[in-house]
């Protein structure tokens, strides 16, 4: 049985997260769009600060989707 120090310097050298900059960028264009359209396509008059939440809302939402949404990646053709 592993000692309670060991589990920790395991728990914690598996803790390093990395930044993604391609997921990054494209959480940023997609906050970028939303805002904008947001702005732009209303007829009647959209405070900013209304538009920058909703493009908030669209970009943490999408991310999230993302981040637990399972990839699979089949190799060898098709897998059941």
């Amino acid at each position: 049985m592993k000692e309670l120090k060991e589990l920790k310097d395991e728990v914690s050298n598996n803790k390093k997260t990395s930044l993604n900059k391609e997921n990054l960028l494209k959480y940023i264009v997609l906050f970028s769009v939303v805002t904008l359209a947001t702005l732009l396509i209303p007829t009647c008059g959209v405070l900013k600060s209304q538009a920058v939440t909703v493009g908030l809302v669209a970009a943490t939402t999408f991310a999230t989707i993302d981040m637990v949404y399972p990839h699979n990646v089949y190799i060898n053709g098709f897998h059941y």
